[in-house]
C-alpha cells in the first residue's frame, strides 16, 4: 500500500545551532508539545510531499504550497487545528494525498513500469496536473502577501495588515465559518462592519471599534483583495471593486497639537532626575521642531546632518527630505548636539506610554473635546491634552506651529512629505490662536 506524508523544507531558524534545535525538539516530543517559535523559521517555507509507493522506496517532490512553520503540527504532519481555516487547508492536503494514491493504483493496474525513474515521472506529472494549480486559499494568500511585502512596506504598514487579517480570523471564529475569496461581497462587508462595531476595543476598554478605524480596516482589506486578484489568486473582482461600505472615514477630525508655549514649557522642564523621561521628551521635541515621522527620527544619523541641514531618505516613501536647521527648526540643533553618540532607541509603544506620563508632569492639562462615531452613535470624549500625546502629535505640532508662523503650506509639505496637500489644509484653521492672529491687523 502506498503512503503519503508531508514535510516542511526549511522549518527551523538559521540563528539556532543544530544541537540546540535537537535538544528543544527532544524535550517537546517528550512532553508532546508544539515546537516553540524561538527555533522556527519565521518565513514561509515550501511543503514537500514524501511518497512511498512500495516498501523500501520513498520519493519526495516539492508542492506549490508554502507554509509558515508556526502553523504546522510537526507530529501529525498537517496544519495545527488552531490555525484559522485549518479544516479547509487540511482537507486540501488530504484530497491531494487521496488523489495521488488513487491515481497510483490506476498507474500500476495499467501495467506501467514500477522503476524508481518511472514512478518519479508519474509523480511529477501528477503534481503538475493536480497540485500545480494556482493556490487559492485565503490563509495562504495572506501569508504570501506578508512575505512578499517585507522590505517593500514599512513595519507599521505591515502591522496594519496583520491586524486586519487577525480581525478576519476573529470574524471566522465568531461566525463559525471559513472564509474564502468568493465570500467577499456586499453582504460580507456589511456583516464585517457590524462585527467591528461590536468588537471589543482593548485600547478603549469598550465594546466596538470607532468608525475611522473600521473605515481603515475595510480599505486595507480591499487593497489586499485587489493585490490577490492581480496576482491571479482569485477571480472575484467585485470583492474590492463594487463594494459600497456603510461606514466612511470622517474627512475632518479634531487636530490635537501643542501650542508653542506648551512646547517650550516641555522643552525646558527639568527631567535631570529621570533619564528615561528626559530622553523621550528630547526625542518628542525634536519631532515637534522638525516635523518628521517617528521611524525617521529613530533612524537619525549624524552622517545626514552637516550643521545646517538634515538631509536623508524617508523610510516610508523613500523620498529625499531636507530639513533646514534655521529659525524655529533650529531649536532641534541642541538636541542633536546633546546626543552626539546617537539618539536613544525606544519602541513606539513605550515612547507613547512615557509621553503621557511626561505631559502629566509638565501639566499639559487643557481639556480637549473629541467627537467620534461608532456606527450611528456619537461619542464625545473630554480629556486632558496629555492623554492624547503620542509620537504623531509631534508631527501635528510642527505643521500647526509652522502655519501659524506664516510658513507657506507648500513649504511645510516639502518638509513633512505629506502626499496630499489636502491633509495639510485642515490644519490651517485648527488653532484658535491662528484665527485671532489672522484678524489682528484687519
Amino acid at each position: 500500500m502506498a503512503y503519503v506524508n508531508f514535510y516542511l523544507d526549511k522549518p527551523f531558524s538559521d540563528a539556532k545551532s543544530r544541537t540546540e534545535i535537537k535538544h528543544v525538539i527532544a524535550d517537546c516530543n517528550k512532553a508532546k508539545k508544539h515546537y516553540p517559535k524561538s527555533i522556527l523559521n519565521s518565513n514561509l517555507t515550501a511543503l514537500y510531499l514524501f511518497f512511498t509507493p512500495v516498501k523500501g522506496s520513498r520519493l519526495k517532490i516539492r508542492t506549490t504550497i508554502k507554509i509558515t512553520p508556526e502553523h504546522w503540527d510537526f507530529r501529525k504532519g498537517k496544519y495545527k487545528s488552531t490555525v484559522p481555516g485549518s479544516l479547509e487547508l487540511n482537507n486540501e492536503l488530504e484530497n491531494l494525498s487521496s488523489n495521488l494514491k488513487k491515481k497510483f493504483i490506476l498507474y500500476k493496474e495499467s501495467g506501467s513500469s514500477l522503476s524508481a525513474e518511472d514512478i518519479k515521472q508519474f509523480l511529477e506529472k501528477f503534481m503538475n496536473g493536480d497540485a500545480g494549480k494556482k493556490d487559492g486559499t485565503l490563509l495562504r494568500a495572506r501569508e504570501t502577501f506578508l512575505e512578499k511585502k517585507i522590505g517593500l512596506l514599512s513595519e507599521g504598514t505591515l502591522k496594519e495588515y496583520r491586524t486586519v487579517f487577525k480581525s478576519l480570523s476573529d470574524y471566522e471564529l465568531q461566525k463559525k465559518l471559513t472564509l474564502n475569496f468568493s465570500s467577499f461581497n456586499q453582504s460580507f462587508f456589511e456583516s464585517y462592519e457590524k462585527f467591528l462595531i461590536e468588537k471589543k476595543n482593548p485600547k478603549q476598554k469598550k465594546e466596538g471599534l470607532l468608525n475611522d478605524t473600521i473605515a481603515k480596516y475595510t480599505a486595507t482589506l480591499k487593497t489586499f483583495l485587489q493585490w490577490a486578484f492581480e496576482n491571479g489568486l482569485h477571480k472575484n473582482r467585485s470583492a474590492f471593486s463594487k463594494i459600497k461600505t456603510q461606514i466612511k472615514k470622517r474627512s475632518k477630525n479634531e487636530i490635537v497639537a501643542l501650542m508653542e508655549r506648551e512646547l517650550m514649557d516641555l522643552l525646558h522642564y527639568d527631567f535631570s532626575g529621570n533619564e528615561r523621561l528626559e530622553k523621550v521628551r528630547d526625542l518628542f521635541c525634536f519631532g515637534c521642531f522638525t516635523g518628521q515621522r517617528f521611524s525617521d527620527i529613530m533612524n537619525f544619523s549624524k552622517l545626514d546632518f552637516d550643521g545646517k541641514k538634515w538631509d536623508f531618505i524617508a523610510l516610508k516613501n523613500k523620498k529625499r527630505v531636507v530639513v533646514p536647521m534655521t529659525g524655529f527648526i533650529a531649536n532641534a540643533v541642541p538636541i542633536i548636539e546633546k546626543y552626539s553618540k546617537g539618539f536613544p532607541v525606544i519602541s513606539n509603544q513605550k515612547f507613547n506610554e512615557y509621553l503621557k506620563e511626561i505631559g502629566e508632569k509638565v501639566k499639559i492639562n487643557n481639556p480637549v473635546k473629541i467627537v467620534r462615531y461608532r456606527g450611528t452613535q456619537q461619542l464625545v470624549f473630554t480629556r486632558p491634552k496629555h492623554e492624547f500625546m503620542s509620537s504623531h502629535m509631534a508631527r501635528r505640532t510642527f505643521v500647526t506651529l509652522s502655519l501659524e508662523k506664516g510658513v507657506p503650506i507648500t513649504i511645510v509639505q516639502k518638509i513633512t512629505q505629506h502626499a496630499d496637500l489636502r491633509t495639510l489644509i485642515k490644519y490651517e484653521a485648527h488653532s484658535t490662536e491662528a484665527l485671532f492672529q489672522s484678524f489682528k491687523n484687519t
